[in-house]
Order: structure tokens, then sequence, then C-alpha cells
């Protein structure tokens, strides 16, 4: 086990420790009862599937088995998977009792480009995975765009802003630090609900889109007022989603004690973006640091996929069930300790370190920056058998293949100016030509009337702005997509 040399970190997060065990009984308490060793805030998915547990016997046992029966389909699949493309629709809540929790739209856009840049693997900082790793990490093939059109068919930015009574959606504990019996049945039986008024409109929040075809994401306050503790807000959890199990065909004593926590992503306001002007107060500054990229959204839509901690949620005899993630022993305490090596574990016949550059663990954003191909072929499976609903599913298998009148190449591709489309057509056609931004949003459109064989047409994009950007072509019996990237 090798360990960072560099004392100063460890003083101060040792200070802030220290700060927070002063004021965070709610999680200091959460922590003990866990035998959890860090008092930092964190993710509550995987709490929140323990308290799952706890309503639903046999919730955890039933949920470990999905994840080694999706690994048999994929072992099976093998050489048969497709390379299809994923574009999941989103809905925001932005759920806000001030100004300051109401995100604007250009923060709500920020979100969506990290999480795009992070799942397509186009993230700048993709050149910071250590060399022993990069041949296990890779493009998902999973995209995000804010939904255009509603549930009732019509037409939407996908943010939907609700003006709350709530001032803090984890409640107010109504304890003192000395009532330790009472806290524990407080966490134990009203944290989460809490935390789920704010996806009911009835309890101060915002009701759910269809969450078989949208992916449903809150942002709001979620820390905890205690009148008793000199008004202290505390902050357990940065973010949470719940698990795939829409469609897991468990028996109904399973899943009705679950029907209260609708499917999706709950995130605390401040985590949300990389442009996000609020800060986290004392004694949570350190996150202003190593949860301001954004980041955090991807940790949660991972486990709304079906994702879990890098580390198992346990020692080294625990894992995450992925094949292609080094065992650890712990989270990665929202540092970037490169040093670390906590258990023994051979993959590809080397002992690889800690992870701490996956987005599945604890580790700062500044160092997140890889999904590994085991964790990408959960997420892919989970899409395609249990949200089969969710995502518009772009096929990309060869053009004999497909039911489609046409094929197209596009170069040169990164693109500075000009973008040359070359086309084959079965027969005469009318053609749809998109230029769509990662939001989804069209940049530039156009309609042709083609003829049968070979053509060319070219895109003038000396005016467009540099990044990734999609050409969507749509002809009578479908679409087909590129993605294009302009320097």
């Amino acid at each position: 086990m090798k360990f960072s040399s560099s004392l100063l970190p460890i003083v101060f997060f040792l200070i802030f420790l220290s700060d927070a065990r002063a004021q965070g009984v709610v999680l200091e308490h959460h922590h003990q009862e866990n035998h959890q060793s860090t008092l930092l805030p964190s993710c509550g998915s995987f709490e929140l599937m323990k308290h799952m547990d706890g309503r639903a016997a046999n919730f955890m046992e039933l949920s470990d088995n999905f994840i080694l029966s999706l690994k048999k389909v994929i072992k099976h699949q093998g050489a048969e998977k497709v390379n299809n493309i994923y574009r999941i629709p989103v809905v925001f809540h932005v759920v806000h009792n001030n100004e300051s929790e109401n995100l604007s739209d250009e923060v709500i856009e920020n979100q969506l480009q990290v999480m795009n840049d992070a799942f397509r693997r186009t993230n700048p900082d993709a050149v910071d995975t250590r060399v022993e790793f990069l041949d296990y990490v890779g493009d998902s093939n999973i995209e995000f765009f804010l939904a255009e059109t509603d549930p009732n068919g019509g037409s939407t930015d996908g943010i939907i802003r609700t003006s709350t009574d709530i001032a803090h959606f984890g409640g107010i504990l109504p304890y003192n630090a000395s009532q330790t019996p009472e806290i524990t049945a407080w966490v134990t039986d009203s944290l989460f609900l809490n935390l789920f008024r704010i996806t009911q409109s009835e309890q101060g929040g915002s009701d759910a889109w269809d969450t078989e075809r949208y992916l449903n994401i809150w942002t709001g306050d979620l820390r905890i007022l205690e009148p008793e503790i000199n008004n202290f807000e505390e902050l357990v959890y940065l973010g949470l989603a719940t698990p795939p199990i829409d469609h897991f065909n468990w028996p109904t004593e399973i899943t009705a004690p679950l029907s209260g926590f609708s499917q999706g992503v709950i995130m605390h306001y401040v985590a949300i973006g990389a442009n996000n002007p609020n800060n986290y107060p004392s004694p949570y500054q350190v996150f202003n640091t190593s949860a301001s990229s954004g980041k955090v959204l991807v940790h949660e839509v991972g486990h709304y996929l079906g994702l879990r901690h890098i580390w198992g949620d346990g020692n080294c005899s625990l894992d995450d069930f992925i094949d292609d993630t080094p065992l650890c022993s712990a989270p990665g305490q929202w540092d970037c300790n490169l040093n670390s090596n906590t258990c023994v574990d051979e993959i590809g016949g080397v002992d690889l370190p800690n992870m701490v550059e996956n987005y599945m663990d604890y580790t700062s954003g500044t160092c997140q920056n890889a999904f590994t191909f085991g964790q990408i072929d959960i997420m892919t499976e989970v899409l395609t058998t249990y949200r089969p609903e969710l995502s518009e599913v772009i096929v990309s298998v060869p053009y004999s293949e497909q039911n489609l009148d046409f094929d197209f190449q596009v170069y040169p591709n990164p693109v500075t100016a000009s973008l040359n489309i070359k086309l084959r057509l079965v027969q005469s056609a009318a053609l749809q030509v998109e230029l769509l931004d990662p939001l989804g949003r069209a940049v530039a459109t156009s309609q042709h009337q083609l003829s049968s064989g070979e053509n060319t047409l070219t895109l003038d994009l000396r005016d467009v702005k540099q990044g990734m950007y999609f050409l969507r072509l749509t002809g009578a019996n479908g679409s087909q997509t590129k993605q294009i990237i302009k320097q």
C-alpha cells in the first residue's frame, strides 16, 4: 500500500473533518451507524438502496443478482454486440425557494455538456487517464439532450421551474446532538422520504415526467435544518439516484414499498454545472474545488444506469461487480491520490492502483475522467433491456443491414470550414439535413431533393463555434446521425 508524501492536504482535510464533526450530527451519526470513516457529504445512492432493502426485504440481494445476470448476458453476446448510440431526453426540474436555487439555463446547458463530454469521452481531461488504464476505458456511446417534447406532445425546452415553500428538502431535525436514539429513528424513517418530496408537487416539489421516456433530474436544496444545533444547515448528500428497478419483473412485495421513490436523480443545487455561481458554505467549502465541475451528476447518472461505487461500498473483499475496475478498500475521500493502491487485484496480470480517475469513485472532479468498458457494458445493457423506451437509438450497423434508403459519409472530420456530405441513395428522395448541438438544438437545418445514386452536399461551418455536434439526415424511412467535431 502506497501513500502520498504531501502532508499539507492531509492536515487541511483533518481540520475540515474536525469542523464537520462539530456541527454535522446527522452525518456523524449516519457514518457511525454504517461503520464508515469519512464525515464528508457524499452520494446517497447506495444508502438509498440500503434504505430500500429495509422497506422491501431481499432488495439488495436481488439487486446484486441483477448485475450478475447482466454480466452473463453481456458475456454471451460477445462479438455480437452492436455499436449503437443511445440518446436520452432529459428534463431538469429546478425546484427553488430563492433565486440562488433557480439555476439559469446556462448552468443547466453547461451541466448537460459536461455529461455528454464524460459519457462520449470527449472531455478535455481524458488525456489525463493514466497509461495503465488506457486499454480499459472508452466512449460509452450514451448522449443526453434536453427534452423537446413534453409527455402530452407539446413543445418544451426540457427545463421545468417550480417555486416552493420548502427551504430544506432534507427536512428539519427536531433533536439535539445528545438524542442519539431519536436521531437514529429519524434518519431511518424520515430522511429519504423528506428528500423525495422534491419529486412530488403536492409535497412542494415537481412531479416526474414519464420515467420510462425521460431521465428526470431534480435540483434543489437538499440540506437538513437543525434548529436545536444553532440552526445549522447540514449537507449529507450531494446527490442520489434511483437504481434501474422499472422493469425487473420482481414480486410486488418487493416493488410496491418502493413506489414512492420516483425514478431519476436528485441533486443539491450547488453541485450542478461547472459554471454554477453558487458556493458551498462553511464547513463544506472544500467542495468548491472538488465538487464544482458538474461531474457529481455524471456519477449519479452512472448509478441510474446500474453502476455501483468503484470500491463496492466495502473493503477489499467486496466489489462493484465490474471486472476491469481495480478493487479498493475505501472511497477516494474527494482527493486525487495517484499513489493509492489499497487492495491486491490483478487485471490483465497487473496489480493496478486505485482508479481515482473513475467517475464512480468519491474523488475530486479534477481527476475524474473515465468509465471502463465493463461499466459501459452494464449501462448499455440496462438501457437496452431494462429502460428500453428511454433512449432514442441510433443504429450503427452496416448500410446493407438497414432499411434506410440512403447512406452517407462526412469529411473532413474534425472540420474547420466546409463539411462535405457524400450520400448514396437507393432512389430519388427528399432529405432533411440538421446540425445539432450537444443539447439537441438545431444549429442549421436544410431540405434537399436528391436523385438516386451518389450525391455530395457541402455545409459552410465557418460561423459555427468550436465543439462537438451531431449531423442528422432524415428521410422517409428514418434517420442516421454522425458525430462532428468543429475545430
